[in-house]
């Protein structure tokens, strides 16, 4: 047990933390974020359960429809660097 990690191997347990921290984010805090929103406009909670179940499905088919173009794209046109670097 007294291997040392590699630099690529530490440097993919970060990326695995932070992965999963922005994931735990977007389950848990973000619907609970949303219900607070709603709550204060006044919005009931059925209402609120609806449009949380919409906004959520057109996520879902926007996905479902960019996924396999853009993965054609970059796979015709030689773009996955492109598409995989990130430059915010």
């Amino acid at each position: 047990m007294g291997k040392k990690l590699t630099k690529n191997e530490r440097n993919w347990i970060l990326y695995d933390v932070g992965n999963s921290a922005f994931t735990l984010l977007i389950a848990t805090i973000l619907p609970i974020y949303f219900n607070y929103l709603a709550g204060n406009a006044g919005i009931s909670s059925v209402d609120y359960l609806a449009y949380w179940g919409y906004a959520a499905s057109v996520g879902t088919i926007l996905v479902a429809l960019a996924g396999p173009v853009l993965g054609t794209m970059a796979d015709t046109k030689g773009l996955k660097s492109r598409f995989l670097r990130r430059r915010f």
